[in-house]
């Protein structure tokens, strides 16, 4: 088994459940908080520093037809991503060439924390590597217009960075985000923090997990075939200990194309955009994603 898999705060991805559903919300709030914060702190000179307050929340944009999207035939069903190139341009390049290879044909999900996320884009059934897997990594990119929402692609690799900068590399794994619980208690923790309202309200409204943000490279996001996406997210896993799916999930085939030939508009829809709000999340085509 592969020990030196990297891991989400405070988890490991093959023993013992990553996110138990009953969250302690108030250490994400917390996390979340730290993360605000950060953005005026002084930061790393390895880290881009962001205008926080001018955040552009492209995954709920409506994308111009030339987007390339990801589509994911798994054994499950088909569902649809966006990839932002122009947010994460080298390791858009580095997937989309894996995509036009294969690489991704007949991989496997090997993990699934129930309801919250799934991992997949494996080898092996039960992640490890083999002859076959792709072990390049990069180092991360990160985005401030990329938010871990529901449907957030993430890459995930082994651990880099220095002993003072810790930091998760990308890779050919992928971590596919789903949601932890937005209850009301958790809502207004998230209002406490006093942080960018768009990015606030869009995580109650739309679900996710605030404390992946900016962690990993996001590079895409869900946004047709959501119901297979959450069947697949549901899956029952071996045992408490054990986070491998009991039925074997596969991605038959994985292949790329544009949104022109894959549209759904109505995924792009907010309650603020339903309501005429001219900041909300879908904007004219002079603003989607090139």
């Amino acid at each position: 088994m592969r020990t030196n898999m990297p891991k989400p705060p405070g988890s490991n991805p093959f023993k013992g459940r990553m996110f138990k559903i009953g969250l302690q919300f108030s250490l994400i709030a917390v996390v979340f908080i730290i993360i605000f914060a950060a953005f005026y702190a002084c930061q790393a000179s390895s880290k881009p520093k962001f205008d926080y307050d001018n955040v552009n929340l492209i995954q709920y944009k409506v994308p111009s037809d030339d987007t390339p999207v990801a589509v994911f035939e798994t054994s499950k069903g088909t569902f649809k991503a966006i990839i932002y190139k122009d947010e994460v341009p080298n390791f858009a390049e580095y997937f989309i060439k894996l995509v036009n290879n294969g690489y991704y044909n007949g991989t496997h999900v090997f993990a699934v924390q129930k309801d919250v996320y799934f991992m997949g884009g494996s080898k092996a059934k039960d992640g490890t590597d083999t002859n076959d897997t792709n072990k390049d990594t990069m180092n991360q990119e990160l985005s401030p217009n990329l938010w871990p929402f529901k449907g957030a692609l993430i890459s995930f690799g082994d651990k880099g960075g220095s002993v003072f900068n810790k930091q998760v590399l990308s890779g050919s794994r992928i971590l596919f985000v789903n949601s932890v619980e937005f209850d009301d208690e958790f809502k207004k923790q998230l209002d406490s923090t006093n942080g960018n309202d768009s990015l606030i309200e869009t995580f109650k409204e739309k679900g996710g997990v605030p404390n992946f943000s900016q962690q990993y490279t996001i590079f895409g996001q869900v946004y047709d075939g959501m119901d297979v996406y959450d069947k697949i997210c549901g899956s029952d896993c071996v045992d408490s200990e054990n986070l491998q799916p009991q039925d074997d999930i596969t991605f038959d085939k994985v292949y790329m194309s544009t949104y022109g030939e894959n549209k759904n508009d109505d995924f792009f829809k907010t309650e603020s955009s339903s309501n005429g709000d001219s900041s909300s999340a879908v904007d004219s085509e002079t603003d989607s994603v090139q």
